[in-house]
């Protein structure tokens, strides 16, 4: 592994400059990079002062920045403003605060504000990173030329604005060196964390224009939105490209810095379990414990298969001795997870998802499963506090033949908790039940859990409301499959009305109109928005009325109540909160 490229950006969200030899700094980066930076005018800076990269102006919130050209020989940096705006080129000094009242006056001259402030081009001695710890940021073009292959988008890494490009590292092994130190010459860094994308990957670095969805290609092939990982420089040295990089493998001091994260990460296989019935239940080793933190019972975990291939598996149970999943072996992803064995090494993502016992179990439940989709039900009774609190606890579970291991392990786990739970197994061998069926067996429950595919989801919706139910306290929660094109999966959706309470705005959905968060916007609403990709979190909003579906599975936690606008589409007539 070596360094094959080096880039430094002299002014943050302003494209970079490649360099050859560049001095790296402990507890910083490499000298003059992102040295100042300039606000957007949503708040006020002072020099030194880290802030969020959302209060500068940022590639991720002005896409026209690309068309910027910046040179430099710190503390002098040069800058060429669009040539659509005729302006000469400014070099100004970043070390002097005359030099930074220019350029700072430059930037305004051809940039917009994007609120009130006064907008200032501060300086940051320090690196004014998007990660207040991170110095270093290393793309590996292994992956991305993997996601230029299985996208058929040409992908050049410069996309990803890092500050090393290395070579020899094989696709997606980056994530392995998270906790670990690399040694480059003299210097040391310390591998703390992935990096989630932002829409400012979607622009071309060679034409400068908006050319795909940088994090939508990410989440559809990848099944998370990361690209390269973070680095804190802890001894000082000089980089040069086609410089060595090795690991040292007996340094412990990136553990203390990696943060708890639900990013992507290896865990080793513990044991491979054949349950019967073309399941297998898979027993992971967590290295960084971070499962521990995060997890509630009922929610999953992402697996990354290098084809790349993803799923979602409930995790069936957390502890001390390693994180179970269980999976139905019926596809390609499945049947290579289910071949994998003791010692193997797993890329996956998580915990996610909030069908958790917090947020779905009342005084008077019923969970509804089919199939494999039994899985969470085993992770919502693993909270005994959650359960033991229920007055009425009901599972109906539909499955052909014989009680699987797995429903028979619900009934172990049933019978150690206090809380009066009754259990109903139905046997698919002669038909499957019909919604009036169901209906039967959920009246007088307040709430109802819905695990299991599509069309078996619709039909407790159906048998819910034979039995009384508001659809405002069923709870589901359906694992889609991948897609290529997310438009496709649209086609099956019929058009639905969606009313705005804060707006007062009213329309008719289709399915050429795309996710709720692009309607929107065609109705000239404003919602807020980041990665458009399922990830982030900030296009949530309350679902006042109605269902929706995700077609493409997001990773960002939201409310109850809420719903991700960017990757939602309307199940039914909706009212939203916007």
């Amino acid at each position: 592994m070596k360094i094959a490229q080096i880039y430094r950006f002299p002014v943050k969200g302003l494209p970079g400059e490649a360099v050859s030899s560049v001095a790296a700094k402990k507890g910083s980066g490499l000298e003059g990079d992102r040295c100042v930076a300039f606000g957007n005018g949503t708040i006020e800076h002072q020099d030194g002062q880290w802030q969020s990269c959302l209060s500068f102006t940022i590639l991720k919130n002005n896409k026209s920045l690309q068309k910027w050209q910046v040179e430099s020989s710190f503390p002098l940096i040069t800058m060429t403003a669009p040539a659509s705006t005729g302006a000469a080129p400014l070099t100004f000094d970043a070390s002097s605060q005359h030099g930074r009242d220019a350029a700072s006056t430059y930037l305004s001259n051809h940039l917009p504000a994007q609120g009130p402030k006064p907008r200032r081009l501060v300086s940051a001695p320090q690196g004014m990173f998007d990660s207040r710890l991170s110095g270093i940021s290393i793309i590996n073009p292994n992956t991305v030329a993997e996601l230029s292959r299985v996208s058929g988008v040409h992908l050049d890494p410069r996309r990803y604005r890092g500050n090393l490009v290395v070579e020899g590292l094989p696709a997606y092994s980056e994530y392995g060196l998270i906790g670990k130190v690399l040694r480059i010459g003299e210097t040391r860094i310390a591998i703390t964390k992935s990096i989630a994308r932002c829409s400012a990957t979607s622009v071309n670095p060679d034409t400068t224009e908006v050319d795909t969805n940088g994090p939508r290609l990410l989440a559809t092939h990848f099944g998370h939105v990361h690209c390269g990982i973070y680095g804190t420089v802890l001894e000082s040295g000089v980089l040069e490209t086609g410089a060595s990089i090795e690991i040292e493998n007996e340094a412990t001091e990136a553990e203390e810095l990696v943060p708890v994260k639900i990013s992507p990460r290896f865990m080793t296989i513990l044991r491979n379990e054949d349950l019967g019935s073309g399941v297998v239940e898979l027993l992971l080793h967590d290295p960084y414990g971070w499962i521990k933190s995060e997890y509630e019972p009922g929610m999953h975990l992402r697996v990354h298969l290098p084809d790349p291939l993803w799923r979602n598996y409930t995790i069936t149970s957390a502890s001390d001795r390693g994180i179970s999943i269980a999976v139905r072996i019926q596809g390609e992803a499945s049947a290579k997870i289910a071949q994998l064995q003791e010692d193997e090494q797993l890329l996956v993502s998580g915990p996610y998802g909030v069908l958790t016992s917090a947020n779905v179990l009342g005084s008077s439940t019923a969970i509804v499963s089919a199939g494999i989709g039994i899985t969470p039900a085993l992770g919502l009774l693993g909270d005994a506090a959650a359960v033991n609190g229920s007055q009425d606890l009901r599972f109906i579970h539909v499955e052909r033949g014989g009680a699987s291991a797995l429903y028979c392990r619900l009934e172990q786990m049933a019978a150690g908790l206090k809380a009066p739970i009754s259990l109903d197994r139905i046997d698919t061998s002669e038909g499957r039940p019909a919604a009036a069926a169901i209906a039967a067996r959920l009246r007088g429950c307040s709430r109802v859990v819905v695990c299991g595919p599509e069309e078996f989801t619709k039909m407790v919706f159906e048998a819910c409301e034979q039995a009384g139910i508001s659809a405002s306290q069923i709870y589901s929660e359906t694992f889609a499959s991948p897609a290529t094109d997310l438009e496709r999966l649209f086609e099956n959706y019929p058009p639905a009305e969606v009313s705005c309470r804060g707006s007062e705005k009213n329309f008719t959905w289709s399915a050429e109109n795309g996710v709720l968060l692009d309607a929107l916007e065609e109705q000239g609403l404003e919602p807020a928005s980041l990665c458009r990709s399922g990830s982030c979190g900030e296009c949530a909003v309350s679902l006042l009325r109605g269902r929706i579906s995700y077609p493409l599975e997001s990773s960002a936690r939201v409310a109850p109540g809420q719903i991700l606008a960017c990757m939602a589409v309307p199940a039914g007539d909706i009212e939203l909160d916007a």
